[in-house]
């Protein structure tokens, strides 16, 4: 875990009550989720965003991934997955 993210968690750590941490770093997030912090990352942000109608999950996934952003497949087809099940349906 670096600085950052340790300046992250304390800043959350201070505001518990109101705040949500993003942090992707797998370290950081084990010592976040001890403190019993609420946490997402950049894959929750994502998920919610396309739930909202915000951005298109697949368009915005693969700018992501050419950034060099990774996430293993199997956790794309989970979120896909949650997708299907959590959008609205169509209005007609």
């Amino acid at each position: 875990m670096d600085s950052g993210e340790a300046s992250a968690i304390t800043l959350v750590w201070k505001h518990r009550d109101a705040s949500l941490l993003v942090l992707d770093e797998r370290r950081g997030r084990k010592v976040a989720s001890a403190l019993g912090l609420r946490i997402t990352g950049t894959a929750g942000l994502l998920t919610d965003a396309a739930v909202a109608g915000l951005i298109d999950f697949e368009e915005t996934l693969l700018k992501l991934v050419q950034t060099g952003f990774r996430l293993h497949a199997p956790v794309v087809e989970e979120l896909r997955q949650s997708l299907a099940i959590r959008r609205p349906p169509p209005c007609s």
